[in-house]
C-alpha cells in the first residue's frame, strides 16, 4: 500500500465550534482534512488558500468553504497578522436541523458543484453576514440563560443567509489561480467514478499521462496518493450511508469494495470502530 502524506486534523464533539484568531502563522500548514465542514471568514492578512487542487489568492471578507473530507491548506504571509473567524460544523447536526425543502449544507454542496471554494459577497451581504457572525460570537462567549439556543439559532440564520446569497448570485465565486487543471480534472473524475473500479493504469491512460508522472503530480498538488485518496473518500461515503440506515454489507459494495472483510478492516482502521458499530449508533 502506498504511504499516506496527509493527516486528519481537529476533533469536533459539539454541534459546532467558533474560533476568532488573529496572529501571524509561523509556517505553512500541511495538507489536511477534517471530518466536519469548515467555514473561514477571512478578515485580514495576505496569502493563499488551497482547496481540492485549486489555489485562491485571498482578499479581506472572502469566505472559504471547506466541505467535510476536502483536502486543503493555508499559505499565509508570515509577516502579516492573519485574522480569521473559523466555524467547524458537524454534518450530522446540519442533517438534523435541515428540512426537505431547505438543506443547511447548501453552501458547501453548491461550492462543490461550482468547483469553486471561495465566495466574495457584495457589500450589503457582507455587512449582513458580519452582523450575524458577530452576534454568534457574542452568544458563544456568553453565559446567560439560553445562550446555547441563541447560538444555535444564529448559526442556522448564518447558513440560511449564505444559501440565499448563493442562490441570488449576490456572492461571486473567486477565480482560482495557479491551478493545475490536470489535477482538478483527475479529482473530478475520481469523484464522479468513486464507486467504480479504478486502476492507476486505466486512469493514466484516460488522461494521456505517464503513470508515474501522474502519481507524483497528484501527490504534490493534494498531499494524497491516488490510492489513499480513493480509499479515504470511499470510506467516508460508506460511513455516511451506514449513518443513513444502509446495512454495512450494502455500503461496502455500493462504495466500490468487492470484499467485505477488506472493507471492514479498512473501515475500523480509519474510524476506530467496526461498520456494524456505526450502524448500531445510527439506529
Amino acid at each position: 500500500m502506498e504511504p499516506v502524506n496527509y493527516e486528519k486534523r481537529g476533533y469536533l464533539l459539539e454541534n459546532f465550534r467558533l474560533f476568532h484568531l488573529s496572529s501571524a502563522l509561523k509556517e505553512d500548514t500541511d495538507f489536511h482534512y477534517h471530518e466536519f465542514h469548515k467555514l473561514v471568514f477571512f478578515r485580514s492578512g495576505a496569502g493563499r488558500y488551497l482547496v481540492e487542487g485549486r489555489s485562491y489568492v485571498l482578499r479581506p471578507h472572502d469566505i472559504v468553504l471547506v466541505q467535510r473530507g476536502a483536502i486543503h491548506r493555508a499559505q499565509i504571509s508570515r509577516e502579516e497578522t492573519y485574522e480569521r473567524v473559523i466555524l467547524y460544523i458537524s454534518p450530522e447536526f446540519l442533517d438534523r436541523m435541515s428540512t426537505e425543502q431547505s438543506r443547511l449544507d447548501y453552501c458547501f454542496t453548491a461550492a462543490s458543484g461550482e468547483k469553486s471554494f471561495v465566495l466574495r459577497p457584495d457589500y450589503d451581504r457582507r455587512e449582513r453576514l458580519n452582523q450575524i457572525l458577530n452576534a454568534l460570537e457574542r452568544a458563544e462567549a456568553g453565559e446567560d440563560f439560553g445562550q446555547d439556543l441563541l447560538a444555535r439559532a444564529l448559526l442556522v440564520q448564518l447558513l440560511v443567509e449564505l444559501a440565499r446569497g448563493v442562490d441570488a448570485e449576490h456572492y461571486h465565486y473567486a477565480a482560482a489561480e495557479n491551478t493545475d487543471e490536470k489535477v482538478t480534472e483527475i479529482l473530478e473524475y475520481l469523484h464522479d467514478h468513486l464507486t467504480e473500479p479504478i486502476s492507476i493504469d486505466a486512469l493514466a491512460e484516460h488522461f494521456y499521462l505517464s503513470k508515474y508522472y501522474m502519481m507524483r503530480l497528484f501527490r504534490a498538488r493534494t498531499g494524497f496518493t491516488i490510492h489513499a485518496y480513493l480509499t479515504d473518500q470511499r470510506l467516508h461515503l460508506a460511513r455516511e450511508l451506514i449513518g443513513q440506515g444502509v446495512t454495512a454489507t450494502d455500503a461496502c459494495y455500493r462504495c466500490g469494495y468487492g470484499d467485505y472483510s477488506a472493507f471492514s478492516r479498512a473501515y475500523k482502521k480509519r474510524f476506530g470502530q467496526s461498520p456494524g458499530r456505526r450502524r448500531e449508533q445510527a439506529q
